[in-house]
């Protein structure tokens, strides 16, 4: 089977979770044997590892940064277009899975769209959106073959925007793959006692500033420091200025971005993981940190409720309020939280493998393929 993957990032310091799940789904089929592309506007962060496995990418450019348009060889995108058997493309709100749809619609290819939680903005999109949904959404989801769902809760969302019936969008989470982990630490900015660890864009969506704010307040989180890792997208500045003046302001560190084996370190030497996000598909991150046997404190609005589900840590309400009630609970149970841990780690090892995924993916790709 020849797979084609449209994403708008391949970067891994700026390309979020939809950039991550790109990386593992373009390996994960390879692994299984199938030809896979993946085409993107920007980035080429795993390039190594997609070489190893014959993966092929093509980097189109862009211009512009809110809403960047794609250099594209239109050419060179419509061989990749006719040659596939299956095209799956992530996220709605870009020119990039608009052309796609489009010249796959001509080729008679067979395209699915995973939205990966941004039709949540459809219902209240600004003027912008509000045309681009009009003049070029609508299409892009008429012509799909199919959709995917990375949650429960964004299969119900899927229907009510496409009106396909829920049973008819399969849900494929996110997944992870166990690291090799070693004792040994590297990372010369992580304190040497235990830390709540904040993994993610500075940026509103992901709530650092509701985690802050909720540390501030919370007492029996001032015994540990709080650290704060990944790339600034324009909040650090904003959220340095809102420690001013606290006794415990130097107990909060911003590190920046850490690639996936500082990642791991860090996970590895933590107390807790917070996900204080505003919205989210399904969090990457606590799969990763999970899988090391780390506990999480996350909102509601992250997919992953089975946290709590498992007693694997906590969902909360993503709000200032809601995270503080979070923390007070977690360090109540401190002595819990190994184990909490232990418990997550098993729970995802057991129902997010990729290995896993994928040949459920691929068993739903053939379903249109057998047909085209």
């Amino acid at each position: 089977m020849n797979v084609l993957l449209i994403n708008i990032s391949l970067d891994a310091q700026r390309g979020g979770g939809t950039a991550e799940r790109t990386r593992h789904l373009a390996n994960t089929l390879a692994d299984k044997g199938c030809r896979c592309e993946v085409i993107a506007m920007s980035g080429d962060s795993w390039q190594s590892e997609f070489n190893n496995r014959g993966v092929k990418t093509y980097i189109t450019g862009k211009v512009g940064q809110h809403f960047p348009i794609p250099l594209v060889n239109f050419m060179r995108l419509w061989k990749a277009v006719k040659s596939a058997d299956i095209i799956h493309i992530m996220g709605y709100w870009n020119l990039l899975s608009i052309i796609t749809g489009f010249l796959a619609w001509i080729a008679r290819t067979p395209y699915v769209l995973c939205p990966a939680g941004e039709f949540a903005s459809i219902g209240k999109p600004g003027p912008v959106k509000k045309l681009f949904h009009l003049l070029l959404g609508k299409s892009l989801i008429k012509r799909a073959s199919g959709f995917i769902a990375i949650t429960q809760l964004e299969r119900v969302l899927i229907a009510e925007v496409t009106g396909f019936l829920p049973d008819g969008i399969p849900v494929f989470p996110n997944g992870v793959t166990e690291p090799a982990l070693t004792p040994i630490r590297t990372l010369q900015n992580l304190p040497e006692e235990p830390y709540i660890l904040f993994m993610g864009r500075l940026a509103p969506v992901k709530g650092p500033d509701l985690l802050i704010k909720a540390y501030l307040s919370t007492k029996a989180a001032h015994h540990y420091p709080l650290v704060l890792a990944g790339p600034d997208f324009g909040m650090q500045a904003e959220l340095e200025a809102s420690l001013v003046g606290h006794d415990i302001a130097h107990q909060v560190h911003f590190i920046g971005f850490l690639n996936e084996a500082q990642r791991n370190e860090a996970y590895q030497h933590a107390l807790m993981l917070v996900i204080p996000s505003r919205s989210e598909a399904m969090s990457l991150v606590a799969l990763e940190a999970g899988i090391t046997g780390l506990p999480v404190l996350l909102t509601n609005t992250c997919g992953f409720d089975e946290v709590q589900a498992i007693n694997g840590g906590r969902v909360v309400e993503p709000t200032a309020a809601g995270i503080s009630g979070g923390l007070e609970v977690m360090f109540s149970e401190i002595d819990d939280l190994k184990l909490k841990g232990q418990r997550l780690k098993s729970f995802i090892i057991d129902h997010y493998s990729w290995h896993v995924i994928v040949t459920g993916m691929v068993d739903y790709f053939e379903d249109f393929t057998q047909d085209n």
